[in-house]
């Protein structure tokens, strides 16, 4: 396999929803890719280094995984209105609303509004949608 070929993407492993193992095709329980490191370490060490594997995969596929999500890092919970986890700002509309021109405005700096939005987990990324739990203060 070259360098720039990901192996989710030969093996058609979809870029959101439930994720599958691409060697074996096994899903992973919960959102994104939760547990492939304990399940790639057991089971295809021999075919590639962990780290091979996950540097393999291009930035669709890595997006959801939520130990890099700046939400869950931060600890914001997915069922409150959404908070930005660079200064705290509490988004009081529907969902994200003005997330945009907030990021473009504060924290463009760090990185593009895109690569923000693509670094958030599947549950962050659909925050404050009514099915999540959310309920409207006030």
């Amino acid at each position: 396999m070259s360098k720039n070929r990901c192996l989710a993407c030969e093996k058609k492993v979809p870029k959101r929803g439930r994720r599958r193992c691409p060697e074996c095709g096994l899903a992973l329980k919960g959102s994104g890719w939760d547990g492939i490191e304990a399940h790639w370490r057991a089971r295809h060490a021999e075919l590639m280094p962990y780290e091979d594997f996950w540097t393999s995969l291009c930035k669709p596929h890595r997006a959801a995984r939520a130990q890099d999500c700046p939400c869950c890092v931060k600890g914001i919970p997915t069922q409150w209105p959404c908070q930005c986890p660079e200064c705290a700002q509490v988004f009081r509309g529907r969902a994200w609303e003005g997330i945009e021109a907030h990021w473009q405005a504060n924290h463009a700096d760090l990185t593009s509004y895109q690569e923000f939005l693509t670094s958030l987990c599947p549950a962050h990324r659909r925050a404050g949608d009514k099915s999540s739990g959310y309920l409207r203060f006030g």
